[in-house]
């Protein structure tokens, strides 16, 4: 019995015969693993933004000319995106040059490591060009609105009317007519709700006669021709 339960509590084993040594020594971890995802997540984050900073741009070109100081504002938040940008490839740099400093301390487990980070820092380089070619492109497209509000070939929209708010006032029930249908005692309250619910009276022609005595309701004609 011994012998059962001791081999029914034994962990499972794989498919070489023995369990999975679940200690791992510390150069195991691959610690450099975790800065390449973090710079990642920043590589992505950067591409986002400018990508929403060039569709900024684009809406700003289709009306800078009817909206020139809506579009000047939209172009400052575009600018804003781009400095959070620039912020987060700066967070990527910082990771990639952590994830090398601990590949070279992990010969043996970031044997791919090189390449992996090759391949990161040629998406870095293309990102920093992308971001200063559209802060670029977006410090002449606003230049380019202020001169023409300067020089009047641009005319500012007026501002927009503000919308009248409507404000739902309470309508407070008149007391002289609450107290009126107010009623002291609760069969008098009650009988209009009564009334209200009581159904329709039945036509004459459809009432059936009351039971006499006997426990028979007389005929509702005579029976007798004569």
């Amino acid at each position: 019995m011994s012998a059962t339960r001791q081999k029914s509590a034994r962990a499972p084993e794989g498919a070489s015969g023995t369990c999975r040594n679940r200690r791992r020594t510390r150069g195991d971890r691959q610690r450099w693993v975790r800065p390449f995802f973090l710079a990642n997540r920043a590589l992505d984050d950067s591409l986002r933004l400018i990508g929403s900073t060039l569709h900024t741009v684009a809406v700003t070109r289709r009306t800078a000319r009817r909206r020139p100081l809506r579009a000047s504002r939209n172009l400052s938040s575009a600018s804003d995106l781009l400095f959070t940008a620039s912020v987060r490839l700066l967070s990527a740099a910082c990771n990639l040059e952590e994830m090398t400093e601990r590949a070279e301390r992990e010969p043996e487990t970031a044997q791919h490591a090189p390449e992996i980070v090759a391949n990161a820092m040629e998406r870095w380089n293309f990102m920093i060009s992308w971001l200063i070619e559209t802060s670029n492109e977006v410090s002449a497209l606003k230049c380019s609105i202020q001169d023409g509000l300067e020089t009047g070939a641009l005319v500012p929209e007026q501002p927009a009317d503000r919308r009248p708010r409507i404000a739902l006032a309470p309508r407070p029930v008149p007391v002289r007519a609450f107290l009126r249908l107010r009623q002291p005692r609760v069969h008098d309250r009650i009988a209009p709700l009564l009334l209200r619910r009581r159904r329709t009276p039945r036509p004459a022609g459809l009432r059936v006669p009351r039971r006499n005595v006997q426990g028979r309701a007389p005929p509702l004609f005579s029976l007798c021709l004569l």
